[in-house]
């Protein structure tokens, strides 16, 4: 076999080989976050093979990934596996993350795939945190619960509207708004960077992606979903924060309620949330929404110099 490793270009249909599978929110979603971060090292790559992408590759390294890592995703499709695909990807991108100044790599694996463990640990990497993924069927919400949940905060004076910007002095706001919440998250505290700007603005443009918690002019909390592309009746949680000197007074639950509400209205059929299991007030939250677990994924962590950062 012969095989090939080259940088990715627009016209390579990576949904194609990486749709549905682990990490993979989709190439628009994936070329805003790379766009975002291109005044970095973040690379990605293609594994070719007569002609045909047959893996995939890529290093991130801003936003950084938990520990202030580098976050790695490899993946070779099931007709090329065990053909030293996955090799040839790792050797492209390993390099790559040791010069790139982050303090090592994080890559992620679901927990019933022994093989991709495997694979990382024959590399250098060993476990890390364990996040969940919860679906709430958006068609049979809990109707009383969430019409309680939202106007219990009605009654404290928050009101729920969506997120309409009019300038671009209207992102800059929500920007700024977002970025301590963003970093009052169990995800920032293990050391995950915000995304950047530019892949905000690019991502976040319709009406029913982003709904706010606002006392008078003030955004005291968020909640942001994306489209799933491989999954054409699902969207995804990305981000859900409350202020915190809002916290414990339902704001959130009102906040995800309402934003629940809004999207059946819009259509939507499944809403999915992934929440870090060392976070279990807010996994506990989701139950009460009705979110069922479906799916574990664990981190698998590489530090360059031999020494795990806390996480």
């Amino acid at each position: 076999m012969t095989l090939s490793i080259r940088a990715v270009t627009s016209n390579d249909d990576l949904d194609l080989l990486l749709g549905g599978t682990l990490g993979w929110p989709g190439s628009d979603r994936m070329a805003a976050l790379f766009k975002g971060a291109r005044a970095t090292p973040s690379k990605q790559f293609v594994a070719v093979s007569s002609g045909r992408i047959v893996g995939y590759g890529h290093l991130l390294t801003h936003p950084a990934a938990e520990g202030g890592r580098a976050g790695i995703h490899i993946f070779v499709g099931p007709s090329h596996r065990g053909r030293s695909v996955g090799s040839a990807l790792w050797r492209e991108i390993l390099p790559l993350a040791r010069a790139s100044g982050l303090p090592g790599i994080r890559a992620l694996r679901n927990m019933d795939d022994e093989r991709s463990l495997a694979i990382a640990e024959a590399h250098g990497l060993s476990k890390g945190s364990i996040r969940r993924e919860s679906l709430l069927d958006l068609t049979a919400l809990r109707t009383e619960f969430i019409e309680t949940a939202i106007q219990r905060v009605r009654e404290d004076g928050v009101d729920l509207v969506a997120f309409t910007p009019r300038s671009e002095r209207d992102w800059e706001d929500f920007y700024e708004a977002l970025l301590p919440l963003h970093q009052a998250t169990p995800d920032a505290a293990a050391g995950s960077g915000p995304p950047p700007y530019e892949t905000i603005r690019g991502s976040y443009a319709e009406r029913w992606q982003v709904l706010l918690a606002q006392r008078g002019s003030d955004i005291i909390g968020i909640t942001m979903a994306f489209a799933r592309p491989d999954l054409p009746s699902r969207v995804v949680t990305y981000f859900s924060g409350v202020i915190s000197s809002e916290r414990g007074r339902g704001v959130a639950t009102g906040l995800k309620a309402e934003h629940a509400r809004r999207l059946r209205n819009e259509g939507w059929r499944e809403l999915s949330t992934w929440n870090m299991e060392e976070n279990p007030s807010i996994l506990v939250a989701n139950g009460r929404l009705g979110f069922q677990p479906i799916l574990r994924v664990q981190s698998l962590l590489l530090d360059f110099n031999g020494v795990r950062k806390s996480d």
